[in-house]
């Protein structure tokens, strides 16, 4: 049984009348010049849909293009109007996006919780199969959101691979994670480079990644090598300084009613957040201007 069948009727509907769903998937619309253009030119080819609710007409699938006409200041849509519950509305929305590959990793794992854990409407298989996705690629999806905010915000941006992912869930510890996943970024490892120092975290001593580092084969000249290293430095420094102003932010949470310990902690975290603002700040100038060596 997939998403519900859309049974409504076709109608021009004002688009002050309508808004985007509060229970929007995707954080961002991206970018829509060319959406924009593209309608703007020929027209739109496909109506979107939308339920009527209290307040005019929500839409449920077609955000990116309602958003196009909207700000080509249409006056009407075309509409496909149907009559769905919040569920129901959801589901639709969900398959549009997914079967469109419109969402990253981590706003997919974030719509899949949504569904089974914050609304109870369905088990993981129920989501699989009105989705037409497998159990797994559901499982898996939800499993990224276990991962540090850090590495999940990667993995949205494209810089993390979900598989990569996967393997961080291994280790246990979120510095830990922190720290490989941030390496792979910018080392730029490989999927079976990251499975090995995944494993040389876990046999080895957690800290020192130099002698991993080292063995993968580099074809550059001694002056490029050393570049890295610095910038590795700083990437290791910068990692480790997020990880402390996470591990501040724990203790502020803990001391909600000794407020001159917490005034003291949030000045310490105003000057590791300095910190780390000033080594990114190097980093960029370093991969524009490398020391000479």
């Amino acid at each position: 049984m997939g998403a519900p069948s859309l049974t409504g009727f076709l109608e021009e509907v004002k688009i002050k009348r309508a808004h985007l769903s509060r229970q929007g998937l995707r954080a961002d619309l991206g970018h829509l010049e060319e959406l924009m253009a593209s309608i703007d030119k020929v027209g739109l080819l496909q109506p979107i849909v939308v339920r009527p609710v209290e307040d005019g007409y929500e839409v449920v699938a077609g955000n990116r293009r309602f958003e196009a006409c909207r700000r080509l200041s249409w006056i009407k849509i075309p509409c496909h109007i149907v009559e769905l519950d919040d569920k129901e509305a959801f589901e639709v929305s969900l398959v549009e996006n997914v079967q469109r590959n419109m969402l990253s990793p981590i706003e997919e794992a974030q719509a899949f919780k949504r569904y089974v854990e914050d609304h109870g409407w369905g088990s993981v298989s129920d989501l699989a199969r009105r989705i037409g996705k497998g159990q797994v690629y559901v499982s898996k999806r939800m499993r990224l959101l276990r991962l540090p905010e850090d590495i999940q915000y990667e993995i949205a941006h494209s810089r993390i691979s979900p598989s990569v992912g996967e393997d961080l869930l291994s280790l246990k510890d979120e510095e830990k994670q922190i720290e490989v996943g941030m390496m792979a970024v910018e080392e730029k490892l490989s999927r079976n480079e990251v499975r090995n120092l995944v494993r040389h975290v876990k046999d080895g001593d957690p800290a020192d990644y130099s002698s991993f580092i080292d063995s993968i084969p580099y074809s550059y000249s001694a002056l490029e090598k050393q570049q890295r290293i610095t910038d590795r430095a700083l990437a290791k420094s910068i990692a480790a300084l997020k990880v402390a102003l996470h591990r501040i932010d724990d203790s502020i949470d803990i001391l909600e009613e000794e407020w001159v310990i917490r005034e003291l902690l949030f000045e310490h975290r105003k000057a590791v957040h300095s910190h780390i603002d000033a080594l990114l700040n190097l980093r960029k100038r370093l991969s524009r201007h490398p020391l000479p060596t």
